[in-house]
């Protein structure tokens, strides 16, 4: 595990992903720094930048990482020697998740770091110590619901063998997550019970109750949605990266 973990890694070295990593954390930030100055409000700042990183930012950089992680070795023509590895084909997907998780977890990393910092630049209040702890806890919760929902952006790549597959479904989550606002935002409860059932829509009704934001219904916990697509997906993904045929001169 430990060499495919590394060779995947290796991959990822002088790639622009590692770039669209980095502006994927830091682009929420820097939008709602500008918008909260030169009067900064703590709990504007943290929402926004969580609505914006959650919201728009996070479905469709998870879709494009996970897209390029896997759709490479088609592109590249690298797929027919990676099926040849002396490693199981269920441990190279393995190591794609991590691959996938790390950067996931750097987004998310960076974020939490440059939010802190920007509101301690521009505030003139040190943050309370409660909206410290709610936050932490939400972006916790964001980024293993996040996690959860690897092996679904991977199978948009790994059965499309393109790039386009999970460009559609990084828009398609973003146009649920936005359903999602709307409905909270309306007091719409059949569409805050509908999109709670989605896997990306039921995060965000998760984070606008974490948020205090007046979700009045009882919904499914996002754990539900998101843990059954980790485990179907990745049942999917196992067994056509098992099943998958090598072609001579590919």
């Amino acid at each position: 595990m430990l060499n495919v973990l590394y060779t995947e890694l290796l991959k990822l070295k002088r790639s622009n992903i590692i770039w669209l990593t980095i502006i994927g954390g830091l682009l929420p930030v820097c939008i709602t720094t500008v918008g909260e100055f030169p009067h900064m409000d703590w709990n504007n700042l943290l929402i926004n930048n969580l609505l914006f990183l959650n919201v728009m930012i996070g479905p469709m950089l998870l879709a494009l990482i996970a897209g390029f992680v896997v759709v490479r070795e088609y592109t590249e023509n690298t797929v027919n020697q990676l099926f040849v590895y002396p490693q199981s084909r269920v441990t190279i997907l393995i190591g794609k998740m991590i691959v996938i998780l790390l950067l996931t977890a750097s987004i998310f990393l960076i974020n939490y770091a440059l939010i802190w910092l920007s509101g301690s630049i521009i505030g003139d209040h040190p943050i309370p110590s409660d909206f410290f702890w709610k936050h932490t806890k939400a972006y916790v919760w964001m980024f293993s619901l996040h996690a959860l929902l690897i092996p679904l952006t991977m199978a948009a790549g790994i059965i499309g063998r393109s790039y386009i597959p999970p460009v559609v479904l990084g828009i398609i989550a973003i146009l649920t997550n936005m359903m999602a606002i709307q409905g909270v935002e309306g007091h719409t409860p059949e569409q805050i019970v509908f999109v709670s059932y989605l896997p990306f829509g039921s995060m965000i009704v998760h984070l606008l109750d974490l948020m205090k934001a007046n979700v009045h219904i009882d919904v499914l916990h996002a754990l539900y949605p998101n843990g059954i697509a980790f485990v179907v997906f990745f049942i999917l993904n196992a067994l056509f990266y098992t099943k998958a045929e090598v072609h001579s001169g590919s």
